[in-house]
């Protein structure tokens, strides 16, 4: 595919620390929009990555000017975490419906979503099954022209934070690609050359012929320090965004998959 860098759209974007702070640290990737709501975070947001347009609301969002090579995506965790009540489709904070809209309208040739290993088994409505949120999920972007795979992995291990726990990252790619897909490099087995440190779990039961089942987690760590003690909404703003935030290193695992799909790419 040369040397053209992706074009990048990113939604549910918080403060940047995850998939667009990764994605240029790449020097592969071209940031054309952010999308965020929070008002606290967009203050963060201008100041990071000046220049680039930042959109209210992923919900009514129309972006119609430029082609976009991959959309990513961090979208609120609360209706799928199994510290919550995992309402699903029911709960009013959850974007990803109005994300996988974008991505059926704007056809990236890749869709890249994080969030808690929970929205693997929460269930699409309060009393359904579990695991029909993210079935459902599937159905749609296989419906759309995607294949998937996921992972999760334990970044205590892989490095050394205080926090313990997973992250599930996730990757769609459009079948309009050319990808010659018996040749490619299982994305566990990737993963495991960048560090024999890392933690996995294989999670079974796709509906997807071709799926990566392990699991990761996010050491949700950036540049705006925890445990000030203060009780001013500044203070009380930050540790919200903090433990919202995607690790900057969980991201590069994101980035080197997809850098690698697109160097396989034929025209």
């Amino acid at each position: 595919m040369g040397t053209r860098k992706l074009r990048q759209l990113d939604l549910c974007s918080g403060i940047g620390g995850g998939f667009p702070l990764s994605g240029i640290i790449t020097g592969k990737v071209q940031l054309c929009g952010l999308c965020e709501i929070d008002s606290f975070c967009k203050q963060i947001l201008q100041k990071r990555f000046p220049g680039v347009p930042i959109y209210n609301s992923v919900r009514n969002l129309r972006i119609e000017k430029e082609p976009i090579d991959i959309i990513t995506a961090s979208p609120p965790c609360q209706p799928f975490s199994i510290e919550g009540h995992r309402r699903g489709e029911a709960d009013e904070r959850d974007c990803i419906p109005a994300v996988l809209r974008l991505v059926a309208r704007i056809q990236p040739k890749f869709f890249c979503l994080e969030n808690v290993p929970g929205l693997l088994s929460a269930p699409q409505y309060p009393g359904d099954k579990p695991g029909t949120y993210f079935q459902q999920m599937l159905r749609q972007l296989y419906a759309y022209g995607y294949d998937a795979e996921w992972v999760v992995i334990g970044t205590r291990f892989r490095f050394g934070t205080k926090w313990s726990g997973e992250r599930l990252l996730f990757i769609a790619t459009s079948r309009s690609v050319k990808l010659e897909w018996k040749r490619t490099t299982p994305w566990k087995y990737q993963i495991g050359s960048q560090g024999q440190e890392n933690c996995v779990n294989w999670q079974e039961g796709s509906i997807q012929p071709r799926m990566a089942r392990n699991t990761v987690w996010a050491a949700n760590r950036l540049d705006i320090p925890p445990g000030v003690p203060s009780g001013n909404r500044v203070t009380r703003a930050r540790r919200a965004v903090l433990g919202n935030c995607l690790d900057v290193r969980l991201a590069q695992i994101v980035w080197e998959r997809v850098l690698y799909l697109y160097s396989l790419i034929t025209i």
